[in-house]
């Protein structure tokens, strides 16, 4: 049966290949996806990980920053003070303050007009070039600053807008518009690209100044001198300093603020997976027709098998065994074509002007499998009754010219269900497009299910649905023209 299989595939190449395309691009969809939201996840874990690479303990403000407008920071700043007082708790081996920002500062072009990230934050930074081992930022060119009207920037902006190391930069701050000498080009550790964010950096009383956070620092940062474990440090640390501070580890500062990050990618992930659960019921709608097509066509070939002595489980096999080869063959197709799919994604997202940091991209094992068995199943699943009906064909058909495939027992529920199914992906429709208080996802997904509730349900009754479409549709040409004869 395995070689009948293969040859009734082999006599129908192009069917096989053109049923095989609506898989490929499913597949490849999600590949594509896992790969690219698995590389943007990547590259800003490394961008987190990096800042507190050397980092054993993270001091912060412990509770709300609440503002004039009644909005709220994720942490107040700490008296700068405090920095030597975290310097002379034992097992310290170094200690330097953090001044950032994401949206305080704008650089600005040669023509005075601020530097187009495209939504993207412009960071600042204030470093002390003496604590390098805090520094997160591979310094290309130049130095680092230390005078007053000093700035290194991004390698990006630099190429972008011609920025050589020597050059006036403007730079527009909560203060009136400074220029400032660049002294330096960086690059944010091993990440290829931070998209289109862009960053300055100053010493850290410039920076200070700037972000009007004198004799404050938004966090301090310590390592643990040797043979000191960083969990002792902490421990330490929180003894040691008052009670209105937090201290964590830098390992868990880091996972905290990626973990902030990981839900955009997630948000992104589900957007573009709900794509290709599209791609792939449609291919699955393909099959699920090919195959009952095919079906068809052979009755007699099949009626002659089991006239051959072929049981039932013989045919169904022989039926599955297509399915699983189009699915397999598909599904690898796809699973690399997602490859080169998520670099059009990404430069789809440049090209909307969204342009996401990037690094080495990540072909996960889970990408490869998810990927393979979500082809191969969906593929299954829509051979399973096409399959099912081949082994309803009596053996007698082989004498039977015109041998069609007796009915199954279910056909005469299939109004009843497809009706329920439209009813409910009304109620889904219903829900998502009036439903109260429904998440933004919640309501995506029910219009998703709704949609393809609704296209089942219509296409289970379809071949009843064409008789009396083509009589509306034809009745004013009957009464124009005639019946035709």
């Amino acid at each position: 049966m395995i070689g009948v299989a293969l040859r009734g595939l082999a006599g129908r190449k192009l069917r096989a290949a053109l049923t095989a395309i609506a898989i490929v691009l499913g597949v490849a969809m999600i590949s594509g996806t896992y790969i690219l939201t698995d590389t943007i996840d990547k590259a800003f874990t490394s961008i987190f990980v990096e800042s507190y690479a050397g980092t054993d303990a993270v001091v912060s403000g412990l509770g709300p920053d609440i503002n004039f407008q009644g909005d709220t920071s994720e942490q107040p700043p700490v008296p700068a003070s405090l920095l030597e007082q975290v310097r002379d708790v034992e097992g310290v081996e170094a200690a330097t303050g953090i001044v950032s920002d994401e949206s305080a500062i704008k650089l600005l072009t040669k023509k005075g007009k601020a530097v187009e990230t495209n939504g993207a934050p412009t960071l600042s930074f204030g470093i002390d070039p003496a604590q390098s081992a805090f520094n997160p930022l591979n310094l290309r060119e130049g130095r680092w600053a230390r005078g007053r009207n000093e700035v290194v920037i991004d390698l990006g902006t630099a190429d972008e807008q011609g920025y050589e190391v020597g050059d006036a930069i403007g730079v527009s701050s909560l203060r009136p518009v400074e220029q400032f000498t660049v002294v330096g080009l960086a690059q944010f550790g091993g990440v290829e690209s931070l998209g289109s964010a862009a960053f300055a950096v100053f010493s850290i009383p410039t920076a200070q100044r700037l972000l009007d956070k004198q004799g404050q620092f938004d966090a301090i940062q310590a390592s643990a001198a040797s043979g000191v474990e960083p969990a002792q440090l902490v421990r330490d640390l929180d003894e040691a300093l008052p009670a209105s501070v937090a201290v964590t580890s830098g390992t868990e500062q880091a996972q905290d603020d990626a973990g902030e990050v990981s839900e955009f990618t997630t948000f992104i992930r589900y957007f573009l997976l709900a794509f290709a659960g599209i791609a792939l019921f449609v291919g699955a709608f393909v099959i699920f027709n090919t195959l009952s097509i095919t079906v068809a066509q052979r009755a007699r070939e099949f009626a002659t098998l089991r006239t051959l002595g072929a049981s039932r489980r013989q045919v169904l096999a022989s039926v599955m065994l297509e399915a699983l080869v189009i699915g397999v063959l598909s599904s690898v197709i796809g699973l690399f074509l997602g490859l080169g799919l998520a670099k059009g994604l990404n430069a789809l997202f440049k090209a909307l002007e969204l342009d996401l940091p990037t690094t080495a991209t990540v072909f996960a094992t889970r990408t490869v499998v998810v990927s393979l068995l979500i082809g191969i199943v969906v593929t299954l699943l829509a051979g399973l009754f096409p399959a099912i009906r081949a082994t309803r064909v009596p053996p007698i058909a082989a004498v039977r010219e015109g041998a069609v495939l007796p009915r199954s027992r279910f056909s005469a529920f299939t109004p009843v269900i497809a009706l329920a199914m439209i009813v409910l992906s009304l109620a889904l429709l219903g829900y998502a497009m009036f439903g109260d208080d429904v998440s933004t996802s919640n309501r995506l997904l029910s219009i998703a299910a709704g949609v393809l509730t609704l296209f089942t349900g219509v296409a289970m009754i379809s071949s009843k649905l064409v008789g009396p479409l083509a009589a509306v549709v034809g009745w004013p040409a009957k009464r124009v023209g005639g019946a035709a004869g």
